[in-house]
């Protein structure tokens, strides 16, 4: 794959991400696991609303509040 091709694989994996994270809050899923993925969650979120391409290695060293404000994006 090129690496156009490859961003738009992310992409649609990045929006199917979202999906499930506004399902699962509209849904008041509570899942133990959310914590672990919380970070490509979060990598997602900016991909989505902001279009980085950081992924999850973008909140390590990071305060939490940088990631609790990318999973509040969209929302």
């Amino acid at each position: 794959m090129t690496e156009e091709e490859l961003k738009v694989e992310l992409g649609r994996a990045y929006r199917c991400i979202q999906g499930m994270h506004n399902t699962m809050q509209a849904w008041e899923v509570n899942f133990p696991a959310m914590a672990y993925h919380s970070p490509t969650i979060a990598a997602a979120k900016r991909f989505v609303f902001e279009g980085a391409l950081d992924g999850a290695e973008y909140f390590i060293g990071k305060p939490v509040s940088v990631m609790h404000e990318a999973l509040a994006l969209g929302t």
